[in-house]
């Protein structure tokens, strides 16, 4: 026989019950419609394609019974990056959308998550050098710090915009030249220590070895600058946990493989950001075309980092010490309490 419920538990249903009631007549229906349009409106995350929750899919079967199916009744499908050109080409033909040079962008979602709770990982916009180049319809103005006067002609003929020496630094600091103007600063080895001071003024366009543009070989850094992929993550202003990355990396019309490595080359370059140790830093990767809504999941998972066994004992210890930080102060909360009594006890 079905046992019947405590009076404990009546009275939690009852209340989980009211707080339910309280929370749908906070807003009407029509009201309840909007706040869900503007929160997917507010995330980028949410928007077309939107992103992949597998927990929605866990009941869905994972293979589609037959050549033509509809995408919400079964599981996402990942194709081979082949695969994914081949069918977007079909598209693409003159006969139908008839854009055979079409640019391809990969709309990556990422999971911002650290293994600090208050933490995520920040928005970052970096250049990152690709195999295989290609016309993008991007224009970039770069501006070049450099102390030789002969350096700085090579700059200007290498792309620079404009190349300035050490007596314009003081100029920009007090606002009297203007650098909004400039997309990317690049700067030679002789100008490191002299750009210091506008650390605070470039802020994430600032050169430094570690994002490219610090060096002895201006022509190089400039090419890099102008021909690589701008890759930038953006935290969603609505989930914070989630983000996303949405680089172009190359054309229809370039053969498979070089797609494919400069695919490799990004994915790579992005999943720096976090520590393997805390599982894959991208949730789902899908390929579309400029313009167009068509997507379709691509297998990237080969491309992933792999952790070491040093990066995962350093995350054990984290967790481990953080762990035992809270045993203790709850420990120590028991103490005052047991104190407390001992004291009433007394009087």
């Amino acid at each position: 026989m079905k046992a019947g419920l405590s009076r404990q538990e009546k009275l939690e249903r009852r209340l989980k019950r009211e707080e339910r009631e309280a929370a749908r007549k906070q807003y009407s229906f029509m009201e309840r419609i909007n706040i869900r349009r503007m929160k997917n409106l507010l995330s980028p995350s949410q928007q077309h394609p939107g992103r992949l929750i597998r927990e929605e899919e866990a009941e869905l079967p994972d293979v589609p019974p037959s050549n033509v199916f509809l995408r919400n009744t079964v599981k996402n499908q990942f194709y081979s990056i082949s695969k994914a050109l081949q069918m977007h080409r079909e598209m693409q033909q003159p006969s139908m959308y008839n854009n055979p040079n079409a640019p391809i962008k990969i709309r990556m979602e990422l999971n911002m998550e650290t293994d600090k709770a208050t933490k995520m990982v920040s928005a970052s916009n970096e250049i990152v050098p690709i195999p295989f180049p290609f016309k993008h319809s991007e224009k970039r103005t770069i501006l070049a710090f450099v102390a030789d006067p002969h350096l700085q002609e090579v700059a200007v003929e290498a792309g620079a915009e404009i190349a300035l020496g050490p007596d314009i630094i003081k100029k920009i600091i007090k606002g009297q030249f203007r650098i909004d103007d400039y997309d990317f600063c690049v700067s030679h080895s002789d100008m490191s220590s002299s750009i210091l001071p506008l650390r605070g003024v470039l802020r994430s366009r600032f050169p430094t070895r570690i994002n490219g543009g610090l060096g002895d070989d201006l022509p190089a850094i400039i090419e890099r600058f102008k021909s690589g992929v701008k890759v930038d993550i953006t935290p969603d202003p609505v989930f914070p946990h989630w983000g996303l990355s949405q680089p172009i990396v190359g054309r229809l019309s370039m053969p498979d493989d070089q797609i494919e490595a400069n695919i490799q080359a990004i994915v790579e370059a992005v999943c720096k950001h976090r520590t393997p140790a805390l599982g894959h830093f991208i949730n789902r990767a899908v390929m579309m075309v400029i313009p167009g809504t068509m997507y379709f999941p691509i297998d990237i998972e080969r491309f992933y980092p792999v952790a070491t066994e040093e990066e995962l004992d350093k995350l054990e210890k984290r967790k481990s010490g953080k762990k035992k930080k809270k045993e203790e102060s709850v420990q120590k909360e028991v103490n005052k309490v047991e104190e407390s009594d001992d004291l009433i006890a007394v009087m």
